[in-house]
């Protein structure tokens, strides 16, 4: 039996993100582009990878089940397969956040792990979140991103997502922190909803 809470202690380990990546941690690197990004899933997928699942990045959820056409189409940044059961323990986003007005950016990443979690059969338990920032930014509306998670959602053509509760929502602040025009990762912050 996997212990989530282990999970989550790795996911927010600075050390660990250091041994990993330290071009991220301590080399320092430019924003451009999707550099950060890459960074990002490179490390959820490694880290996954580290912890013994079958970790992989950019992965395409499958057409299967209820939600098999419902929405748009849904690649997850980072998805860890447990190696005995073959199926999907945790699903992950990773995506820079501004402050609020970049909430729907991140309602939309979460309405993405709900219906990815739906194609995969509800099987994985861990929606990830991940988001980065450069400087002390207002907080996600936690409360909403939960809420899609638990209650659904209705699609721009109008279908409607179920929620469900067998999903736990993690949300982690990967904090940049700047030095002589590069950002270096300083801090990995976690809440649980």
């Amino acid at each position: 039996m996997v212990d989530p809470n282990k999970i989550i202690t790795e996911i927010s380990d600075l050390e660990t993100a250091r041994k990993l990546l330290p071009i991220w941690t301590d080399w320092g690197i430019e924003d451009y582009g999707v550099l950060i990004h890459s960074l990002g899933v490179t490390y959820l997928t490694l880290l996954g990878d580290r912890l013994d699942f079958v970790s992989v990045a950019e992965v395409p959820a499958p057409c299967k089940g209820q939600y098999a056409f419902v929405g748009d189409n849904v690649r997850s940044d980072s998805v860890w397969f447990e190696r005995t059961t073959k199926v999907p323990l945790m699903i992950a986003e990773f995506e820079r956040y501004s402050g609020k007005e970049d909430g729907s950016k991140l309602e939309n990443k979460v309405r993405n792990l709900l219906l990815a979690q739906h194609r995969w059969e509800t099987k994985a338990e861990l929606l990830v979140l991940a988001y980065w920032t450069k400087k002390l930014v207002s907080l996600p509306q936690n409360l909403k991103l939960d809420q899609i998670i638990k209650q659904g959602f209705e699609t721009k053509a109008g279908e409607i997502v179920k929620g469900n509760r067998k999903g736990r929502l993690f949300l982690f602040q990967f904090f940049m922190k700047e030095k002589n025009n590069l950002l270096y990762l300083s801090n990995i912050l976690t809440k649980e909803h």
